[in-house]
């Protein structure tokens, strides 16, 4: 059995657009990967609100269960400097994704739509702050590559 020929064909049935995504995360930041966690969240939210007003009283389901694992990898993602810097706003962060867990938790209780548009809210602004941290990598990259040695420098402006 050649095992080469089944991962060229399972490339093959493999979209472009997935082809896409999987190029995207591969050259991500980790502040780009984090951005998108947090917006895939947003999304999920949006339609496990949408299900709940549908289906009043389903409970957990598996749109809520998607978000409970985008919110414990935020969390899991949570991590200070090994010298100790920035642990206090860790501290804060990592209380916040629990907080959302557990509001999550309590909403399927009783498909409460109105703690799932909170979760939402919280996860938008916090993704609007990673599209900043984005914004401001971009610029701190490029004078970092005009900085290298000699004249080649690359033009980041089109």
């Amino acid at each position: 059995m050649n095992f080469g020929d089944e991962r060229i064909a399972r490339r093959d049935k493999v979209s472009g657009g997935e082809r896409y995504l999987e190029s995207v995360v591969r050259t991500a930041s980790p502040a780009k990967l984090r951005l998108m966690l947090i917006e895939r969240a947003v999304g999920v939210s949006e339609c496990l609100e949408s299900v709940w007003r549908e289906n009043p009283g389903q409970g957990a389901n598996e749109q809520s269960l998607k978000l409970f694992e985008l919110i414990n990898e935020l969390l899991r993602g949570v991590v200070g400097s090994k010298q100790g810097y920035g642990e206090e706003i860790c501290k804060q962060v990592s209380d916040l994704y629990v907080f959302l867990m557990k509001h999550l938790l309590m909403a399927e209780q009783c498909s409460d739509v109105a703690s799932i548009e909170e979760i939402r809210v919280v996860l938008q602004v916090e993704a609007e702050t990673w599209r900043l941290a984005c914004a401001n990598e971009l610029p701190a990259l490029s004078s970092q590559l005009e900085m290298g040695s000699g004249n080649s420098r690359l033009n980041l402006e089109a």
